[in-house]
């Protein structure tokens, strides 16, 4: 059925929730593992292999939460339920005892990301649902990663205003705002934004798959959906390419280049404002040439970047920023566009299929991220601290050898990697607008 206009405060009601969803990111993906690896004594290897055990169970749990979703014929009420259990678990993981075991970390590690899948899932379903243009849903997308970006900018501003706090007093803060923003902007969401997948599943007739049916229907059409499974694995593929640098930005800052962590949140800073910055501009330009080849150009240029880590000396902080600006605007891009691309596959897969899948589409989309986000924890963690990377051994040469290799050589070959399976990428715009048509004929 076509889709109803969506308005634009609706699609900037929708986006706020992510700003909120965003705030703990840099803390979550960033500071964590070294947080609790090295400042809080747990052990880089103990807290790698924790978080990668977090990872791989989270992951179950995304199937799960795709098919309530698809299932219940609504996303806001998964959505409010999972908010309020990540909530539950980010104060608890962000607000750690002075010597957290390795239970303590499993325990609320994965309470915050079950509750983060039972949000997530059903959140990019909806803003798949919320319009069927081309274009519109590039701009949506931007939109909902934008506004991801404005809440990364502020987590990274609260630490530098905060000159003199601990970093435990700094994530305990980025707790707080998470919360507070959380509360505001997703009962904003619930109450004013349409849920379309109502009507879709009522288009659509019949009644819902079960678990065990859906996720085998799907694990069987996904090895005859090439279009998924290629832009799938490009996601996997540059998701861990993003990973590496992002667990070890922290262990690069303090123990390669010996800068202080005032100066780190400001490097953490720029690199997201640079990605808010870029996002217009790859929007634009993705109207133009084509999605996927403009997130091709970004994964270019990122490479471009890395290729001069090598380069760098300890306290070249000018050197790093602007790394970190060309980067974090190549991030912006890995932000919008693939989001972007998959809910075009999703029109693709119902034509293709006679069903609607959204939600365990972007499930498997999820797990995919996580699973790039474990790999990264669970294997560059346990590597550098097995080759002495910590406080007492800061100058160990074959250690910062190695996180020279994990940080910036090999995303440079995975991203390469990533560039192939997507520059030929077959479904554009032309293509798009025309399945639309036919799912339109067929009333679905």
């Amino acid at each position: 059925m076509p889709h109803p206009d969506t308005s634009r405060l609706s699609s900037v009601l929708y986006a706020l929730p992510a700003m909120a969803a965003a705030v703990p990111t840099i803390p979550a993906y960033v500071l964590l593992p070294s947080y609790y690896g090295d400042d809080l004594g747990l052990g880089l290897g103990i807290t790698g292999a924790v978080l990668l055990l977090v990872r791989i169970i989270d992951m179950m749990t995304d199937p799960l939460a795709g098919w309530l979703s698809d299932r219940s014929g609504q996303r806001k009420i998964w959505v409010g339920i999972g908010a309020v259990v990540a909530g539950i678990g980010l104060w608890f993981l962000f607000t750690p005892p002075p010597s957290p075991s390795a239970g303590y970390l499993f325990l609320w590690a994965s309470i915050l990301f079950l509750g983060w899948t039972l949000f997530q899932v059903p959140y990019l379903a909806w803003g798949a649902d919320l319009s069927g243009d081309y274009k519109k849903r590039t701009s949506i997308t931007a939109m909902r990663e934008g506004a991801g970006l404005l809440g990364i900018v502020l987590a990274g501003g609260i630490p530098v205003v905060m000159t003199h706090s601990s970093r435990a007093g700094e994530i305990e803060t980025l707790a707080i705002v998470t919360i507070i923003l959380g509360a505001i902007f997703i009962a904003l969401m619930i109450w004013r934004v349409p849920d379309r997948v109502a009507q879709y599943r009522t288009s659509d007739g019949g009644n819902p798959d079960s678990l065990q049916v859906t996720v085998r229907l799907g694990i069987r059409s996904l090895r005859q959906n090439g279009l998924f499974v290629r832009l799938l694995s490009a996601w996997m593929i540059n998701g861990l390419a993003a990973g590496l640098p992002a667990v070890c930005f922290p262990l690069f800052v303090r123990y390669y280049l010996k800068l202080d962590q005032e100066t780190e949140n400001l490097l953490i800073l720029l690199y997201f404002a640079a990605a808010i910055f870029a996002i217009p501009l790859w929007v634009v330009l993705a109207a133009r040439m084509g999605k996927h080849r403009i997130w091709c150009a970004a994964m270019v240029l990122a490479i471009v970047a890395f290729m001069f880590v090598p380069m760098l000396d300890a306290g070249d902080a000018i050197g790093f920023a602007v790394i970190c600006i060309f980067t974090g605007a190549a991030l912006g891009a890995d932000l919008a566009l693939p989001p972007a691309i998959q809910a075009d596959v999703d029109d693709w897969d119902r034509f293709r299929f006679g069903k609607r899948r959204t939600a365990l589409l972007f499930a498997l989309w999820n797990m995919t991220n996580k699973l790039a986000m474990a790999l990264a924890a669970g294997i560059a963690l346990p590597i550098l601290g097995a080759f002495g990377l910590t406080e007492g051994r800061s100058d160990n040469s074959l250690a910062l050898i190695v996180l020279v290799l994990i940080y910036a050589v090999i995303p440079i070959v995975l991203k390469a990697g990533a560039i192939g399976m997507m520059w030929g990428f077959p479904l554009d715009a032309s293509h798009q607008v025309a399945i639309r048509r036919r799912l339109l004929r067929r009333n679905v």
